[in-house]
C-alpha cells in the first residue's frame, strides 16, 4: 500500500480522454515540521516544536502525578500549495488521536473523531488551494468525558498523536482509502483446509464524481513470493456496493503460529481499460482457530494452547509515543520467553507491533477499550460500537488476530447494566467478520461472560485475595459449573520490584510500598503449576510483560507504576519469573537461570532454585560438585541446605549446553 506506482492514467474531461503522466496512489508521512501548544490558543512564546509520533504527558503521567493533564491541545503543520494537483483527491490519515480529535484547514473545520485507539482518514480535497499554502489543524483532547471509551482504565490515558500523520494522493477514483480507516480490501476465508482455500475478496471502491464508471474493473492476485497462485476479476458497477471476487488456492501454505507464520501476499488492482490506477497489497494468511470447553485452543485443527502475555503501549522515556525500535525491541523479548500470544490490553494498538506479530507468527488479542464502566449513554453506546467497526476493519488482515475482544471486567455493580451492550457487539462482530471469534475478559460472575464465544477471567490469587493454591480450585469450579463456556485466564501476577527483596517468602500488601521480587516469583510458579495441568483452558495470559505507568497508583518503589511486568518498565532488566516462563515456553533457546540473585544471602546454609529448560543440572559450590537436580514438572530446580561461606560463595549450576553463576559474600 504504502509505494509509489509510477503509471499512466487517463481521466474524462468534457468527454475528451486526456493521457496524462501522474502517480495513482501515493502515501506522504507528515510527521516533522509540527508546532504543538496547550490549550485553545497560546502566545508564539508557549509554541513549541515537535515531532511525531508525540504525547505531552511524556512527563507527568510517568512518574505519578494523578493530575497528569488532560484537556485540549492544538498542533498545526503548513501544506504545501502544489499538494491539491488537478484530478487529484488527497486524504489525510490519523493513525491515533487521543482521544477527540477536530481537524480544522484554514480555519474551516473538517472532521471529528472520537476514540484514541484507531486511525481515521478524511478527504481534504476541496478545503486546499492549488495556488497557496495551506495550515492543518488537528486540535486534540484527551480530557475526561462520559461519551468516549474508555471512560476509565487502571493505565494512563496518554494523549497526543501517538502513531503519526500521512497524506494520501489519489486520483478521483480509487481504492477507498477512508473506509473506517482500513486499506479499503479485505481477504474473507470462506473455508481453509490442506487441500483447498477459498477467498472471498472484497474492494470498496471511492469516487468524487467526475469520472464515469465506464471501463473501470477491479482484478486480484494472490502471490506466493514471485508465484501467483489464484486470480479473478470483475467490472465496477457502482460505488455504493463494493466490489465481490472468490478466489481458489489449490494445497495452500498456512499461516502456522511460530512455527511457519507464512503469508500470501494479496493484491487488488483499480484498473481502467486495462491500465492500474490504484492498487493495495495486503498480507493474506491463512489458517483456522478453533476453540472447545473441553480441550482448549486449536490452530489448524490441532491443540495449540496460547502462552502469552498482556502488554500496553507504554516504555520509559517516551510513554505512548512508541517508535519502530520500541515495537521491535518489545517482540523480541516476547520471541526470547517463548510465548506464542500477545493480548494487547486494553485496545487496538499500533498496526507496526501487528504487523511484527503476523510475520513472527505469534497469536493476538485485539480488543476495543470498553474497560470497567458501562454508562446508559446513547452517545457512548455508539461510540463503542463505531470503535469495533474501526478496529475490525484496520485490523482484519492480520493473520495472527484470532478474535475481537469486546470488554474487559466491566462493572455490573451499576445500574446501567452492560450486558445488552455485549450482545449488541457480538452481533456486530460476526456480522463484519464471521470468521472470527469473540471474546471477552472478566473479573466476575455475571450473565455477559456466556455471551461471546470464548470467555477469560482475570483472577489475581495470592495478590488481591486468597493463595496461589486456589486458582486450580476456583477453574475447576467455574468449569463444572459452565461445562459449555470455553474458559481460558487473561490475567493472573503480581507486583515485584528488583529493588526489594525478601529473605523468606512473605506475602506483601498489595498497596503497599513493598513488593518483594521473590512473591512474584512464587506467584507465577505456583499459579503455572495449575494452570499447566488443566488442558481444557485455552489460553494463559501473564499480567504482564513490561512494568508500565498508571498513574493512580502509589505502591511498591515508584508512584505512578504498575510493578507487575516480568521485564522492567525501560526494558533492561528481567525479573526472575521471564525466565521461569521461559525455561518453560522457549524450548530452543538452551539456557539455565538461578533465580534470587539480587536477594540477601548471609551465612550459614541457603536454598538456590534454579529455572531450566535443559534438563538435570549440577551444582558446583567454590568449585566443588555438590549435587545434581532434575527439573520438576514446570521445570524449576531445587538445591536446598547449600553451605555458605564467610570468606564469600561462588555457586554455579552447569546444565548439559549452559550454565549459570551466583557470587555470595565478599
Amino acid at each position: 500500500m504504502n509505494r509509489r506506482l509510477a503509471i499512466f492514467n487517463c481521466f474524462v474531461l468534457s468527454g475528451l480522454i486526456l493521457p496524462v503522466g501522474v502517480e495513482s496512489h501515493e502515501v506522504i508521512p507528515i510527521n516533522d515540521n509540527w508546532r504543538f501548544h496547550y490549550g485553545f490558543q497560546a502566545p508564539a512564546s508557549e509554541i513549541t516544536d515537535v515531532t511525531l509520533p508525540h504525547t505531552w504527558n511524556r512527563k507527568d503521567a510517568m512518574f505519578g502525578d494523578k493530575d497528569y493533564f488532560r484537556g485540549l491541545t492544538n498542533y498545526s503543520r503548513i501544506l504545501p500549495a502544489e499538494l491539491k494537483k488537478s484530478g487529484k483527491r488527497v486524504f489525510l490519515k490519523v493513525n491515533a488521536a487521543q482521544t477527540v480529535a477536530d481537524v480544522f484547514i484554514d480555519n474551516h473545520f473538517v472532521t471529528r473523531h472520537k476514540g484514541g485507539y484507531t486511525a481515521f482518514v478524511t478527504e481534504i480535497t476541496d478545503f486546499l488551494s492549488p495556488d497557496r499554502k495551506s495550515k492543518l489543524e488537528i486540535r486534540v483532547s484527551n480530557a475526561p468525558t462520559m461519551d468516549v471509551a474508555p471512560i476509565c482504565g487502571d493505565f494512563n490515558i496518554y494523549g497526543g498523536l501517538p502513531r503519526g500523520v500521512e497524506l494520501i494522493v489519489t486520483d478521483p477514483i480509487c481504492i477507498a482509502p477512508d473506509f473506517y480507516g482500513s486499506p479499503g480490501v479485505f481477504f474473507y476465508p470462506e473455508s481453509v483446509d490442506s487441500h483447498e482455500a477459498v477467498l472471498d475478496m472484497v474492494a470498496y471502491v471511492s469516487s468524487d464524481g467526475s469520472c464515469p464508471l465506464d471501463g473501470y474493473e477491479v482484478e486480484t492476485t494472490i502471490w506466493d513470493g514471485e508465484r501467483m497462485v489464484g486470480s479473478n476479476s470483475a467490472m465496477v458497477r457502482d460505488i455504493e456496493n463494493p466490489v465481490s471476487l472468490l478466489l481458489s488456492i489449490k494445497n495452500p501454505k498456512l499461516w502456522d503460529g511460530t512455527s511457519n507464520p507464512f503469508m500470501y501476499t494479496g493484491r487488488v488492482e483499480l484498473k481502467r481499460d486495462g491500465k492500474t490506477v490504484d492498487v493495495r497489497e495486503v498480507p493474506v494468511g491463512l489458517r483456522n482457530f478453533s476453540v472447545t470447553a473441553d480441550n482448549g485452543f486449536f490452530l489448524n485443527g490441532r491443540p495449540y494452547r496460547l502462552n502469552g502475555v498482556n502488554r500496553h503501549e507504554d516504555v520509559a522515556e517516551r510513554a505512548s509515543a512508541l517508535t519502530l525500535d520500541d515495537h521491535r525491541q518489545d517482540v523480541e523479548i516476547i520471541r526470547e520467553m517463548g510465548c506464542n500470544a500477545v493480548r494487547m490490553s486494553h485496545y487496538p494498538q499500533s498496526e507496526t507491533f501487528l504487523n511484527m506479530l503476523d510475520s513472527a507468527g505469534i497469536a493476538s488479542w485485539v480488543e476495543i477499550p470498553f474497560v470497567n464502566v458501562y454508562v446508559n449513554n446513547p452517545e457512548y453506546d455508539e461510540n463503542l460500537k463505531e470503535q469495533l467497526r474501526e478496529m475490525i476493519y484496520q485490523y482484519h488482515h492480520h493473520p495472527s488476530v484470532f478474535a475481537w475482544g469486546l470488554f474487559n471486567e466491566i462493572n455490573s455493580g451499576w445500574l446501567d447494566r452492560p450486558s445488552k451492550m455485549v450482545v449488541t457487539l457480538d452481533s456486530i462482530s460476526h456480522s463484519i467478520d464471521p470468521s472470527r471469534m469473540t471474546m471477552g475478559a472478566s473479573c466476575q460472575n455475571d450473565d455477559f461472560n456466556g455471551f461471546t464465544d470464548i470467555i477469560a477471567f482475570n483472577k489475581y490469587f495470592g495478590w488481591y485475595g486468597g493463595n496461589p493454591s486456589e486458582l486450580g480450585e476456583w477453574l475447576d469450579s467455574e468449569h463444572a459449573t459452565h461445562p459449555d463456556r470455553k474458559i481460558g485466564m487473561s490475567e493472573y501476577g503480581a507486583g515485584g520490584s528488583i529493588l526489594q527483596q525478601n529473605t523468606e517468602l512473605v506475602r506483601p500488601e498489595p498497596g503497599g510500598h513493598w513488593h518483594p521480587e521473590n512473591w512474584q516469583t512464587n506467584l507465577h510458579v505456583e499459579s503455572y503449576r495449575q494452570l499447566a495441568e488443566r488442558d481444557w483452558l485455552w489460553c494463559n495470559f501473564i499480567w504482564c510483560m513490561f512494568d508500565f505507568c498508571a498513574a493512580s497508583r502509589n505502591e511498591g518503589d515508584t508512584p505512578g507504576r504498575n510493578d507487575k511486568g516480568l521485564v522492567t518498565y525501560d526494558r533492561k532488566i528481567k525479573k526472575d519469573a521471564f525466565y521461569f516462563y521461559k525455561a518453560n515456553w522457549n524450548k530452543d533457546d538452551k539456557f539455565v537461570h538461578i533465580a534470587g540473585k539480587r536477594q540477601p544471602r548471609t551465612g550459614g546454609n541457603t536454598t538456590i532454585m534454579a529455572f531450566s529448560n535443559d534438563g538435570e543440572g549440577e551444582l558446583y559450590v567454590n568449585g566443588k560438585k555438590f549435587g545434581k537436580a532434575s527439573p520438576d514438572n514446570v521445570n524449576v530446580l531445587i538445591w536446598e541446605d547449600v553451605p555458605l561461606s564467610p570468606e564469600g560463595t561462588t555457586v554455579e549450576v552447569r546444565t548439559k549446553h549452559s550454565n549459570d553463576t551466583l557470587k555470595i559474600g565478599k
